[in-house]
């Protein structure tokens, strides 16, 4: 309860010993002004003076009365041109020389016959694979977003205004980071699937089949072929995880045809060609004459006198 009395009393002092401040109300000086002086400009009227005329001077040509030289003239000196008859050489005949031709009588060789190979067709089982996919890469556009300064503007003084243009600086851009989006390969299961098909051609002696079905576990089927020994191949196969296993098969028996010797005979004889030789003559040559121009040099007249 005392603690409480000592407070308060502690307050009432205090509160008495509180001064308000003292306002003083500003102070304002009002400007001098000072009416402008006016000074009457002082003007001068301009001064002009007349021109001088001074008169042109002539001076008359002198004339020189020109000086003429006659031309030295040369008559033209002519010489007689020298004349040569053109020398003329007959050509050199040569009789052509005739070589007959040599004839071998032509070898015929029997033709040699070999029965056809035949070799059982390799089947192999295809091969699947599955396409690689890339992801596009993609690279996004930087951009800054742009920074803007405010200009600064200071108070006007009592005196002539200056600006300042605002400073302008270039926007920054950060690249966003950018994550390639991850790609899980998607696998595709084996389908089952079947074909067949037949070929016969008699004209060329074609005979075969071929069947096959899947069911995307084992794989099955046969083909059949008529060899060219007249005998038929039938293959029946299988292929799975244990890896491919084929039964060969023969119906009928094999067929070779008989050798016939050939009926062709070669020649008995042969006549070579008689040939003769071409009878030339010589062509007879005459010499063309030949009649010298005949040449008068032209009469010169000298010039008259200038």
């Amino acid at each position: 309860m005392k603690f409480f009395i000592i407070v308060a009393l502690f307050a009432v002092a205090a509160a008495n010993s509180y001064e308000a401040p003292k306002y003083e109300a500003p102070k304002y000086v009002a400007p001098k002004y000072e009416a402008p002086k006016y000074e009457t400009p002082k003007y001068e009227a301009p001064k002009y003076e007349a021109p001088k005329y001074e008169a042109p001077k002539y001076e008359a040509p002198k004339y020189e009365t020109p000086k003429y030289v006659a031309p030295k003239y040369e008559a033209p000196k002519y010489e007689t041109p020298k004349y040569e008859a053109p020398k003329y050489e007959a050509p050199k005949y040569e009789t052509p020389k005739y070589v007959a031709p040599k004839y071998e009588t032509p070898k015929y060789v029997a033709p040699k016959y070999e029965a056809p190979k035949y070799e059982t067709p390799k089947y192999e089982a295809p091969k699947y694979e599955a396409p690689k996919y890339e992801t596009p890469k993609y690279v996004a556009p930087k951009y800054e977003a742009p920074k803007y300064v405010a200009p600064k503007y200071e108070a006007p003084k009592y005196e002539t205004p200056k600006y300042e243009a605002p400073k302008y600086e270039a926007p920054k851009y950060e690249t966003p980071k950018y994550e390639a989006p991850k790609y899980e390969e998607v696998t595709y299961a084996a389908q089952p699937y079947s074909f067949g098909y037949d070929v016969q051609d008699k004209e060329s002696y074609t005979d075969f089949e071929h069947n096959e079905k899947s069911d995307y576990n084992v794989v099955t089927g046969s083909y059949r072929v008529v060899l060219p020994d007249s005998r038929v191949q039938i293959v029946t196969y299988k292929a799975d995880a244990n890896g491919y296993t084929a039964d060969v098969k023969y119906e009928g028996e094999a067929k070779y045809p008989e050798y016939v010797e050939s009926q062709y005979k070669a020649a008995a004889s042969y006549a070579a060609p008689a040939y003769k030789a071409p009878e030339y003559k010589k062509p007879a040559y005459t010499a063309p004459a030949y009649t010298a121009p005949a040449y008068t040099a032209p009469a010169y007249q000298a010039p008259a006198a200038y």
